[in-house]
């Protein structure tokens, strides 16, 4: 089956829906849930009261769409950016076969829609780099951010992550830092002028993200450690073959890993930051992760450790589904 993405054809994009529909075969017996708290801003909301009402039909075709547009688009910015040695479909093939392992990534949540937004920060960041005026990108870099987090409050956990990656990216200007935060800033001086005006200062503080620490993994299942377990191992192989090919990489392409690299970390955060929807949340570490995994599918030159890794990965969504 891997085999099948390590080619650059244009028919892997229908081999892409077939797996999808393949290891998301449960939602045809039982619908994908909505899972959304309502206070974490306009995308929740919009998905609790109109999305969630939906008949069963149409959130199937809804989480299949989300899952596959979002896998097709992360596989076209690793390749127009060059980050793998060859061009294949294995940065989306990893990203479907993570959203069906993990149970809470397998739903209609916040956090699965708010990876278009993580990816659209993402395009719009690794851009940096070439740019001789960067300051308009910066502030719709900041724009946009600023944006997503009244639409996600828990996309918040990626402010640390622009400031730093322009350190990383870009030499260090202060002029820069301070374009960047007016543009984080300027949808909630919008957002804050309105309600003043309207109703009064004391409810701004609803669009504000709220901390609320917790550990999510308080006496897991056993299909949810079987998962971690199966997932950590393939991002420590994934992370074995990255550092074997980081030295071939050019500086530029280098930078954009070490970009992915800090998202990974503080995204993995992010469930214990804002807990209110526990591993829920979690869902917007799958952009790094399954780019870093990729690695472990796509470097070894024999399938046997590829092979591996995707059956391990179906027998734990296979268990997850029918026990």
């Amino acid at each position: 089956m891997v085999f099948l993405f390590r080619d650059r054809s244009d028919i892997n994009l229908l081999f892409l829906v077939l797996l999808s529909i393949g290891l998301h075969f449960h939602i045809w017996y039982t619908p994908p849930m909505v899972i959304a708290n309502a206070a974490d801003g306009l995308l929740p909301y919009i998905l609790v009261n109109y999305i969630k009402p939906l008949p069963p039909f149409f959130l199937i075709l809804l989480f299949q769409a989300i899952i596959l547009s979002q896998a097709i688009r992360l596989n076209i910015l690793m390749s127009k950016l060059k980050m793998f040695q060859h061009v294949s479909y294995l940065p989306g093939f990893t990203y479907i076969i993570l959203t069906a392992m993990f149970p809470y990534w397998d739903v209609i949540s916040s956090g699965l829609v708010a990876n278009s937004l993580v990816m659209w920060i993402l395009v719009k960041l690794l851009r940096l780099y070439d740019q001789n005026q960067p300051q308009s990108l910066e502030f719709n870099i900041g724009m946009i951010l600023g944006g997503s987090i009244l639409l996600y409050s828990p996309i918040a956990i990626l402010i640390p992550v622009v400031l730093f990656a322009l350190t990383i990216i870009r030499p260090f200007k202060l002029s820069e830092w301070l374009v960047l935060l007016m543009g984080i800033l300027l949808p909630f001086y919008f957002l804050f002028t309105f309600i003043y005006l309207t109703s009064g200062i004391q409810e701004f503080k609803q669009f504000l993200p709220r901390l609320d620490w917790k550990n999510p993994l308080i006496r897991p299942n056993l299909n949810i450690i079987l998962t971690l377990i199966v997932i950590g191992v393939q991002f420590l192989v994934g992370i074995f073959y990255w550092r074997d090919q980081h030295a071939r990489f050019i500086i530029q392409v280098r930078k954009y890993w070490s970009v992915l690299l800090l998202v990974l970390i503080l995204t993995l955060f992010q469930p214990i930051i804002f807990s209110a929807q526990a591993l829920y949340a979690s869902a917007i570490v799958l952009t790094p992760l399954s780019c870093f995994i990729s690695f472990a599918y796509s470097v070894p030159k024999r399938l046997f450790i590829p092979n591996l890794l995707f059956w391990s990965a179906i027998s734990v969504i296979v268990y997850n589904h029918l026990s």
